[in-house]
């Protein structure tokens, strides 16, 4: 027989595998002359054509689910999630403040018991939510008042389920809804037909473990569920035969209640009725499960982690891995820091839908972290600082080329650099890479021929009118100095590295801080074209990028903030440490002209 230089390997199509087997078939003496379209022969390369096909596809499929890269089915990135020892987040029940006020009917009554599971509603929208606590709480007074501050309540019921310990014909201890929050799962067992009750405790590692450990493991198991595991008698107590498991948990609805903000008790709590409820903090981290594409993201630099807090990404991942309310996360050594504070480590985090970083979740993430860093460290949480982008452009079209207007292009480019933005910037350790933007702005439409921009740093103050106040700004970036050098009185026309927004200081609107081109920052005052200096009132490090600023009294803004401006010694700009980029609409300044060609 002679071989097979017919066959093609490369093409995964019934049509080329059947035109390859009578290629093939062609080619030998038996079937020099042989009509395969209209013989019997052609239903057997049919079902060879197939059969290749069918295993191909199969053996494809196969191959890919073999890693996680390229798997697609939940069940099989889930799998090798768990080869890396990450669990992946479950739905996180929103979580909301409260203060409750109750007044007993009975003077004499000295305590009131608030019990795990007492329910308070709020409504989202036209949606009603049920919250409840997730322990007992017991208050206590002696005028029949009862004050109960700071109360966490969770958004969702609660569910538990049952099963019977059985060596001989083993079962799976499976938390079966899917909408469970894994941080609320509790276990009781119930050994000696009643007579012995246990709480197991859930833990996430095999430290300090023995054969009596009362502890149970979570870990993800089919069909977007979880299970229960015990320890093997060796490392974590094993149940006895035939004893009783009782799962309890919470399900919730992940993040449709996030905002909620007026809760009203569902019911009496220990019998009485005369409650008022006020709220100390809106709902948030309320969170649907973990989607794939983050499974996939997250589980090798889990894994690299190991659960432990010592290089700078390992607390960037710990963060990001077990908070899905984090937007962003950066950390950075003390030594990184100014002025270097050895022993500390410095975390800013960006929460989703919201300013700043509440206390709540500040005292969440340093208790996390306190367990997995070492003994000498500290974890200090700073909130994120914004320096936007002033962009001021000149950009330059084709009419020939389209019926847009001049406000039509405005729009377009202005929609083209908020979409780079949010693309590129508005996070941690981003860079702004000038060539990208400006040919992104000449991308946006066709009819574009050229644009020239140019771009600032701004920094938003809100200081305090008719206060004398210093002020310190830090853009972490190299400042241009080699701008106009000016004197006490110079044009209004003549640039500088450093500029603000007007106010009202000592009786005089439309006053302006202004670099003078070698390091002081003055106050001055505009006359006619010009500008006259009044005072100086500070220094700016070009180098640093560092600005500041002393006894400012000032008594009135132009707006509702202070903005100040600086010029960047490099077209590329980078935000360092726990500063993040971003361009706001407002600051964007787009003139056109328009050519014809």
């Amino acid at each position: 027989m002679t071989a097979n230089s017919s066959i093609v390997l490369s093409q995964l199509d019934f049509d080329s595998y059947k035109g390859s087997l009578q290629q093939f078939l062609k080619s030998q003496d038996e079937f020099k002359d042989y009509n395969f379209d209209s013989s019997n022969m052609n239903v057997l390369l049919d079902v060879l054509s197939y059969n290749t096909y069918l295993q191909t596809f199969y053996l494809n499929m196969v191959g890919n689910e073999m890693f996680l890269d390229s798997a697609k089915l939940r069940d099989s990135v889930i799998s090798h999630s768990k080869e890396l020892n990450y669990l992946p987040r479950s739905f996180r029940s929103a979580v909301a403040k409260i203060n409750v006020v109750i007044n007993a009917t009975d003077p004499t009554k000295k305590s009131i018991v608030m019990p795990k599971g007492t329910s308070f509603i709020s409504r989202v929208g036209d949606d009603s939510f049920s919250f409840s606590t997730d322990n007992n709480i017991v208050s206590t007074s002696s005028n029949s008042t009862f004050v109960i501050e700071d109360v966490e309540i969770y958004e969702g019921s609660f569910l538990n389920e049952t099963y019977i310990v059985d060596y001989v014909d083993p079962i799976k201890y499976k938390i079966n809804n899917k909408k469970v929050d894994i941080s609320s799962v509790e276990v009781l067992v119930i050994e000696d037909n009643g007579s012995n009750q246990i709480e197991y405790r859930r833990t996430t590692s095999l430290f300090d473990l023995d054969e009596t450990s009362m502890i149970f493991f979570i870990q993800p198991t089919s069909g977007e569920t979880y299970e229960i595991v015990f320890g093997d008698g060796l490392i974590g107590r094993r149940p006895k035969n035939n004893s009783i498991i009782i799962i309890e948990y919470r399900i919730c609805n992940g993040e449709l209640p996030n905002g909620a903000q007026k809760f009203i008790s569902s019911g009496r709590i220990d019998g009485e009725a005369n409650i008022t409820v006020s709220t100390v903090q809106n709902a948030s981290s309320g969170a649907v499960a973990e989607s794939l594409e983050s499974i996939k993201y997250n589980a090798p630099r889990a894994f690299t982690t190991q659960e432990r807090a010592v290089t700078a990404e390992d607390y960037e991942n710990l963060l990001k891995t077990n908070f899905p309310e984090v937007n962003a996360v950066v950390a950075y050594g003390g030594e990184d820091a100014n002025p270097p504070q050895y022993g500390k480590v410095f975390v800013s985090v960006d929460l989703k839908d919201i300013d700043g970083l509440p206390i709540i979740k500040k005292e969440e993430y340093t208790k996390f972290l306190r367990s997995r860093s070492t003994v000498a460290m500290e974890s200090i949480f700073i909130s994120p600082e914004y320096t936007y982008l002033d962009v001021r452009t000149n950009v330059k079209y084709n009419i020939n080329k389209t019926g847009f207007n001049p406000d039509d292009i405005r729009t377009i480019v202005t929609s083209s650099m908020l979409n780079f933005a949010s693309i590129n910037l508005n996070n941690f350790s981003k860079t702004l890479r000038y060539s990208r933007f400006i040919n992104d702005i000449d991308d946006s439409d066709s009819s574009i021929l050229s644009n020239e921009t140019e771009i600032s740093l701004i920094k938003y103050v809100f200081p305090k009118l008719n206060v004398a106040q210093n002020i310190s700004i830090d853009f972490k970036i190299p400042l241009l100095s080699n701008m106009s050098k000016t004197s006490d009185e110079h044009l209004a026309t003549d640039n500088h590295g450093v500029y603000t927004s007007s106010f009202t200081y000592e009786g005089q609107a439309g006053c302006i801080i202004e670099d003078d081109g070698d390091g002081t920052l003055n106050i001055s005052v505009p006359v006619g074209a010009s500008h006259r200096k009044l005072k100086s009132v500070g220094i700016v490090d070009y180098d640093r990028g560092q600005l500041n600023i002393d006894t400012l009294n000032i008594s009135n803004l132009s707006g509702s903030v202070l903005k100040v401006y600086v010029v960047p010694r490099n077209k590329d700009i980078s935000s360092n440490q726990n500063t993040i980029l971003n361009i706001l609409e407002p600051d964007i300044s787009i003139t056109v002209e328009q050519i014809r060609e």
